[in-house]
């Protein structure tokens, strides 16, 4: 849909009372958080009194919107149901460009911040001159002549009277091309369920108390956390083929696969990592060798898979030790793991950090599944136990067995080691004849083989003469 924009004009009082009754919509997909810290405010203030912010702030008329959506394609059209509800909601505008403007005029109303302590003209035809002190530089202590000149100044405004969510989107990223807007600062304009989610979870209590311990306040900013949920959502959702930023941008709608999982998938897991083990015993288990995306996305691979194949978390802390340990002799080590298909490209474990195509994160994976077999006892669980063996004993099997299944002679990929859907624990001996359960008992084959064998081991019959 074409967008269509009108000049107007409105009074700092009348911004500042949309914004306290909520009847502005100010819409986290187009902002990077808010940004301005006090003295920012400040200045901004400073500009208003001195008619000097000039710059249009840019509101949809949501009204205007829904009936433009309503007469070009219809009630049903998903963006007509998306304005419609804000509009039923309340909201009469939505803050496109000027989320920080909007929320310093709206703060300083309700006396969130103060003046800064200097002289305001405050009279358009005579020198006439306001000092800001200790005692009146907060709104309420203003005196009232310049509380009036204050309420009156009259603001530049720019409002949207047809669009759709996408072009919405793109009048923000196009009004805000100088500033560089990253990937995820980009997807994040896009106004959509999956959007809204994220943002609820990265802004949770303990999240982003946590997040804090992980990125500078300007990369929480620019939504590095945000983009880290989103890595999870595609895993999860897409596996390795779509890690790329077509596949996080195709996550960015009403009814996404990303979406599908996030709440009973993507949640738990983000919340794993970054509140019961970064929150609770320090970033150091993203920061080794560096690699703080690359471990990232690594925890995320290893406990999506423990996830599928309920293998619980029962000791955090000792968790925490063990990845820290084994991650950094996977990044320290010198073998060659990937040479590429010419040979050219060889890359070690922290070669393959670098990067995240398919390619690498698959061997990456398959190195994280195998050292579940190392991991100390009693600080995972195995949920899915067959006839009492020890459920680490997968590993040992798989790896005495140099990965092959007996019953099939065919090789067991890593992956399935844990997998009960795919690979059994099998007696040589069978239960029912007396088979021991142990270490010289038990062998590690596929469900299908196993299932096919039945108990096939029997005592011959010898008959007396």
């Amino acid at each position: 849909m074409k967008t269509r924009t009108e000049p107007a004009i409105m009074s700092y009082s009348k911004l500042a009372q949309l914004q306290n009754d909520e009847e502005i919509y100010l819409d986290d997909s187009f902002q990077s958080q808010e940004r301005w810290d006090v003295p920012q405010k400040q200045d901004y203030m400073t500009s208003v009194f001195e008619g000097r912010a000039v710059t249009s702030i840019l509101l949809a008329d949501t009204k205007s919107i829904v009936e433009a959506l309503r007469l070009a394609f219809g009630v049903d059209n998903e963006d007509y149901k998306f304005f419609k509800t804000l509009v039923d909601k309340g909201y009469l505008w939505i803050t496109v460009d000027g989320n920080n403007r909007n929320r310093c005029i709206a703060s300083f109303v309700s006396d969130e911040f103060p003046l800064a302590e200097k002289e305001y003209e405050v009279d358009d035809t005579y020198l006439n001159f306001f000092k800001a002190t200790k005692d009146n530089k907060y709104h309420s202590k203003l005196p009232a002549d310049v509380k009036k000149f204050l309420h009156d100044v009259p603001m530049n405004i720019l409002v949207v009277t047809k669009c759709d969510r996408i072009g919405l989107a793109a009048l923000f990223i196009a009004v805000n091309k100088g500033m560089n807007l990253n990937a995820q600062e980009k997807r994040n304009a896009i106004m959509c369920v999956f959007g809204e989610y994220v943002r609820s979870l990265v802004n949770g209590e303990k999240m982003k108390k946590a997040f804090a311990k992980i990125y500078t306040k300007s990369a929480i900013n620019r939504r590095y956390p945000d983009e880290m949920v989103v890595n999870a959502a595609v895993i999860i959702a897409k596996g390795f083929d779509n890690l790329s930023g077509l596949g996080r941008d195709a996550a960015y709608t009403d009814v996404s696969d990303e979406l599908e999982v996030f709440t009973n998938n993507v949640k738990p897991i983000m919340e794993q990592i970054v509140v019961k083990l970064v929150g609770a015993y320090g970033e150091s288990i993203l920061k080794i060798d560096g690699f703080e995306s690359g471990n990232f996305i690594d925890l995320i691979m290893l406990l999506n898979y423990m996830r599928k194949n309920s293998i619980f978390i029962e000791d955090y802390k000792a968790f925490n030790a063990w990845f820290i340990e084994t991650q950094s002799a996977r990044t320290s080590d010198p073998k060659i793991l990937y040479e590429g298909s010419k040979g050219t490209n060889r890359r070690t474990y922290a070669g393959l950090m670098r990067g995240t195509g398919k390619n690498f994160l698959t061997i990456r994976q398959t190195m994280l599944i195998e050292s579940l077999g190392t991991i100390p006892d009693e600080v995972v669980t195995f949920r899915d136990r067959e006839r009492n063996f020890d459920h680490k004993l997968r590993y040992f099997f798989w790896k005495r067995q140099e990965g092959m299944c007996p019953l099939k002679n065919t090789y067991i990929e890593s992956r399935y080691i844990w997998d009960t859907k795919i690979t059994h624990i099998d007696h040589n001996i069978p239960w029912s004849k007396e088979g021991e359960t142990s270490e010289d008992n038990g062998q590690l084959t596929f469900a299908d083989a196993n299932l096919a064998k039945g108990k096939t081991m029997f005592t011959p019959v010898v008959r007396e003469l």
